[in-house]
């Protein structure tokens, strides 16, 4: 199966596949920190659940005292006790 035209340019100038396909990059800190990357928008949010819409999935985060400490187009930082991570 041949790749598409976008993959062939990202790999001949060795570009990560995860920031030439938009893919979401999650990072946790432990059990109270979370950095997430390349998200389309939050859909939900509350204490208790953030619901964000990236590019090929939607990702719930779950737990208590949620707080979002500082977002921008790019990143999205959260704190609080992060219980769970679900992608759908």
């Amino acid at each position: 199966m041949k790749k598409p035209f976008y993959q062939t340019i990202a790999s001949a100038m060795e570009i990560p596949a995860d920031l030439s396909e938009k893919a979401a990059l999650v990072e946790i800190t432990g059990q109270f920190g979370l950095k997430l990357q390349n998200y389309l928008g939050i859909i939900e949010y509350s204490e208790d659940r953030l619901l964000i819409q990236c590019k090929n999935c939607r990702i719930e985060v779950c737990g208590k005292g949620l707080f979002i400490d500082s977002y921008s187009r790019e990143e999205l930082v959260l704190s609080g006790r992060i219980e769970y991570i679900h992608y759908y």
